[in-house]
Order: structure tokens, then sequence, then C-alpha cells
């Protein structure tokens, strides 16, 4: 029997770790291919100090009876809506519920009268008042803060992500250059783009109240973080 030799095309496809692709056409010429691409993945991170702050805060009611509770309210709404806004805050919600309060025991669970929660919401561009306006707030009669929610405005966000974006693009070329290069090759044009931007829980913070002690609430918020990912394709040369 005379063997006969077999035309073989294969594709050698080399994966490289850290979120890189790379594969070559072996045409079985000294040429490259036209068609060879490279394709990158890359992240960036971009921090801003927060331009925006949100209080929140709500006056509490304990009674026998829904009324009663809505009737022992520490404050009233109005008042601690009008102490915000004296401060320069924007109040963005006002809410009101009413619900049955329980008490665990052995014997199980017992009904043992009803809570009545009035929340309030604030915003700010003036990030270093938050510790004001809280003070306002219990001034007014609230008597438990929800907390304070640091976060960008629009505007500040956007060009947080595009230099993250830009930033990305930029370590995604950098990444393409030297896979290219561990096989003598060059990268050329994009050929596809995709982006994505993970984003991050805007930054919360605790208020440290001492207005018992005579003193005034502290906050210090951290920075708000920006993420951007890109994948991207090049041609090589």
């Amino acid at each position: 029997m005379v063997s006969r030799p077999l035309a073989i095309a294969g594709v050698l496809a080399l994966l490289v770790a850290g979120g890189v692709g790379f594969a070559l056409a072996d045409t079985g010429t000294a040429a490259p291919s036209t068609n060879s691409t490279v394709s990158v993945n890359a992240d960036a991170t971009v921090e801003r100090a927060p331009d925006r702050a949100t209080v929140t805060v709500a006056a509490v009611g304990r009674g026998e009876t829904a009324e009663a509770a809505r009737n022992n309210l520490s404050g009233d709404a109005d008042a601690i809506t009008s102490a915000l806004e004296d401060e320069g805050a924007d109040v963005t919600s006002s809410r009101f519920q009413i619900r049955p309060e329980y008490e665990e025991s052995r014997e199980g669970r017992e009904q043992v009268g009803y809570v009545a929660i009035h929340t309030v919401e604030a915003e700010t561009s003036d990030v270093g008042t938050a510790g004001t306006l809280i003070d306002a707030a219990v001034d007014a009669g609230a008597d438990r803060v929800e907390g304070v929610r640091y976060s960008l405005s629009e505007e500040t966000r956007q060009n947080a992500r595009e230099e993250a974006l830009t930033t990305a693009m930029d370590n995604a070329r950098t990444d393409a250059e030297v896979v290219a290069a561990a096989e003598d090759r060059a990268i050329g044009d994009a050929v596809t783009i995709q982006t994505s931007n993970h984003g991050r829980p805007v930054v919360y913070e605790a208020a440290a109240y001492a207005g018992d002690a005579g003193g005034q609430t502290s906050i210090e918020p951290g920075e708000v973080t920006v993420d951007a990912s890109v994948s991207v394709t090049y041609e090589l040369a």
C-alpha cells in the first residue's frame, strides 16, 4: 500500500492568562495572515471626592394602638423638613409608615403595640454640612439617623468615567503590544471595542452624633470610585 501525504490546515491558538486571547492563522506560508487578531480585556478605576451628600433621618413613635403611635412621634415631619431646608438642603422624599411591633419570648411572638416612623431624606451639594443637617434635624425632633450617603453629581461621574475609559484603553493597548511582541508581531487598528462600567456602591458613613454631650455631629466621607472595563480586538501587522 502506498501512503499518501495528508494536507493539514490547522489553527494555532495561544491563550494568555489575564484575559488576553491571541490567535494566528497557519496558512503554511511565511507571510502573516491579514485576519490575525489579538483580543484583550482591561480595567481602570478613578476616585473622586464626593460632591453630593444625602442625609436620612426619622422621627419614631410607639403606642398600644396605631393612632397612639402616630400621636407619639418624637417630632413633626414638617418641622424636620423646614429645619433641613433652612440649612440649604433639598428635601427629596418624606415617607410615613405604621407597623405592628412584636416581642419574642419563650412562649412565642407577641404583638406589643405599634411603631410609627416618619422618614425624611435631604440632599445637598455642600458635603461638609452633612453633620450640620443631622444636628438641625435632631433639634427639630428627629430621633433616628438612618445614615449619610455620599455620591457624585452626574457631571462629575461622567468626567470620571471618561478618564477611567481612557486609562483602560491605554492599558488594553499595552497588554496587546506585549502579547504581539512575543510572537514578533505588531498591533494594528482596533477591530472591535466593547465597554462596560461596573460601578461601586456610593460611600456610606455612620454619623457620630454627640448632641447629648453638647457636641456636634462629625462625619468624614470617603472617596467614590468609578470603574470602567474595555474588551478590544486589534488587528495584527
